[in-house]
């Protein structure tokens, strides 16, 4: 078997270099047929057909019937609903401290940006209330809640001074 397939690509190597240097000019070697499957129906060589297999396949269902089973279901003597006490987040105050070197225009805008439930009126306000008083309390929140605020405040430039207590205290 090895034999023939050498002498068959032996002969296929022979044909295609023999007409590689044939003098036919270039436009005539791309037209040539392949293939007759592929000619017009004019020429005449329309080809054979494509053969269909001669065995056939064939497809069964079959369905099962599905069977009810009725099953019991087993209910315990009722008991009272369980009542679960959640607790809510522990509360933190955030104060704004007052600071003399702090600009109004940059404090307010930056307590708008940070703060999400304060607007300027009351970014205003609280501002004023930490100039006169020291500090102002600006609201309680949870715990990682207020920290963030705190950190982002003090992380302004110029420096804009926040504190987290404890709403215990």
């Amino acid at each position: 078997m090895a034999r023939i397939q050498k002498i068959l690509c032996t002969l296929a190597i022979a044909t295609t270099t023999a007409s590689a240097f044939t003098n036919v000019p270039l436009h005539q070697r791309s037209c040539r047929q392949l293939s007759h499957l592929n000619s017009d129906k004019d020429s005449g060589g329309g080809g054979s057909a494509i053969a269909t297999p001669k065995t056939k396949q064939v497809t069964t269902t079959i369905q099962k019937s599905e069977m009810k089973q009725k099953q019991k279901k087993k209910f315990k003597p009722s008991e009272p609903e369980q009542i679960h006490d959640f607790e809510d987040a522990p509360m933190y105050r955030l104060y704004l401290i007052g600071d003399e070197e702090y600009g109004q225009e940059h404090t307010v805008t930056r307590m708008f940006e940070v703060v999400e439930d304060c607007s300027e009126d009351d970014a205003a306000t609280l501002f004023k209330s930490a100039m006169q008083t020291g500090e102002a309390f600006m609201g309680k929140y949870p715990l990682e809640v207020a920290e963030t605020y705190a950190e982002q405040l003090t992380r302004s430039d110029p420096i804009i001074y926040a504190d987290v207590r404890d709403d215990k205290n």
